[in-house]
């Protein structure tokens, strides 16, 4: 596979990752849109929650691979081996994954054991597997710092999600399901036939036990802070089922999904640099730099502007969602800037190889959001969830900033010295 020449690439690439975002979200945005008005809030409220942990289930079968592309392949001379041997992985682990809390997720919920059981069942564990590998065919175009590839893939799929509920006619929760399933299988097919041509990627069903030995501690390292990272929003719905309401769980899902808006601004600029870094690991300060200037300017404004209107915005799913969101979503608009610090640290820290600080800083995050809406929701209702989901990443910020200052006080890395094996 050919390497991209070595220039700075990091703005261009970060606003491509924006793009991309934005294009998913507005076409989940109309997605949603359409589904709320043909279904009613209950089997959206299964389906937000089903689509919820089918997501956790996608990224926890990622294994790490996903930032360990990132972070090795522009390096590596085993390009194909190494990617063929994260396909064949990935996709065994999410759908066993899947199969196994398919089974489990009536316990959990009753509402949740429509996927218990025949095709409902495959569906779930095959487009889960989907999601997964969509996802990891993103991070090799990111390693190669080719976002645009991301951006125009996400651009066609999200047509077709968009297109999707239109035609189809009404159904249930499983049904909602399917329809997201069928874009990120229409997205998953683009991706493979873009990397064949792209990036001279050739499928051979064979692990290379080498090429993945060489990242193993960094991978595992990084899969446990991955895990703690998406715990939150992803389980998030399922103690609102739990413990209030499918219907809230609908209206909990659509303040997050407009909020994620804002946050793609930080997570995109972030993982450019992390792209970047691992390219050129010595200009670290000044890649952080740059995305943080790109962040205040973007990013400061679009929450002032989501906090004012949630009420407005929230109305276009119906009245209800804004009766019962609206203060949540301003809420996840504060916490904006604490998740671009927080996606900051995560980038340094990655590129850096710190992983003690990454994997502290996400259980922080982590334990905090999740235990305190456990705790507070049955009081105080979903308002809790946006009180928790603040403090949690101001939080772990707290912690990733000590694990920052500790470090470059021990002299283990310093912005634009750091040494590329140091650990």
């Amino acid at each position: 596979m050919s390497r991209m020449a070595p220039r700075s690439t990091l703005v261009k690439n970060a606003f491509y990752l924006m793009l991309s975002a934005l294009v998913v979200a507005g076409a989940g945005f109309l997605f949603w849109l359409v589904v709320t008005r043909r279904y009613d809030t209950a089997a959206v409220g299964v389906a937000t929650t089903l689509l919820s942990v089918s997501g956790l289930l996608s990224l926890l079968g990622l294994a790490g691979f996903d930032t360990t592309f990132v972070r090795f392949l522009p390096r590596s001379q085993r390009q194909n081996d190494y990617i063929n041997s994260g396909l064949i992985i990935v996709a065994l682990m999410s759908a066993v994954l899947a199969a196994g809390v398919a089974v489990v997720l009536p316990r959990v919920a009753p509402q949740l054991g429509v996927v218990s059981g025949g095709w409902a069942l495959i569906g779930f564990v095959f487009f889960t597997a989907i999601t997964s590998l969509n996802v990891l065919t993103n991070a090799v175009f990111l390693a190669f710092k080719q976002a645009r590839s991301i951006f125009i893939i996400n651009a066609l799929f999200s047509a077709v999600k968009v297109v999707a509920p239109v035609l189809a006619g009404r159904g249930d929760a499983v049904t909602i399901f399917v329809l997201a399933g069928l874009a990120q299988l229409i997205g998953l097919a683009l991706s493979l036939v873009w990397m064949r041509r792209r990036c001279g990627w050739r499928f051979w069903p064979r692990l290379d036990l080498e090429a993945l030995r060489l990242v193993r501690r960094f991978s595992l390292s990084v899969y446990a802070s991955s895990i703690l990272n998406l715990l939150p929003p992803t389980l998030l719905p399922l103690i609102i089922v739990r413990q209030m309401s499918s219907a809230s769980a609908a209206y909990y899902y659509m303040a997050f999904t407009i909020a994620g808006v804002l946050y793609t601004i930080a997570y995109s600029s972030m993982q450019s640099v992390f792209a970047e870094g691992s390219h050129d690991e010595a200009a670290i300060r000044q890649h952080v730099a740059r995305a943080a200037r790109l962040i205040a300017v973007l990013l400061l404004p679009a929450a002032l502007l989501i906090a004012l209107i949630s009420h407005d915005l929230l109305t276009l799913f119906g009245h209800a969602y804004a009766q019962g969101a609206a203060t949540l979503l301003q809420l996840f608009a504060v916490g904006a800037l604490p998740v671009a610090v927080y996606s900051a640290l995560g980038a340094i820290f990655k590129i850096t190889k710190n992983l003690r600080g990454v994997v502290t800083m996400n259980v922080v995050y982590a334990a905090l959001i999740l235990g305190l809406s456990y705790w507070l929701v049955p009081q105080f209702g979903l308002v809790a969830v946006g009180w928790s989901w603040l403090i949690g990443n101001t939080a772990a910020c707290g912690v990733g900033g000590l694990f920052l200052v500790k470090h470059r006080y021990k002299k283990e890395f310093r912005y634009g010295t750091t040494s590329p094996t140091r650990r």
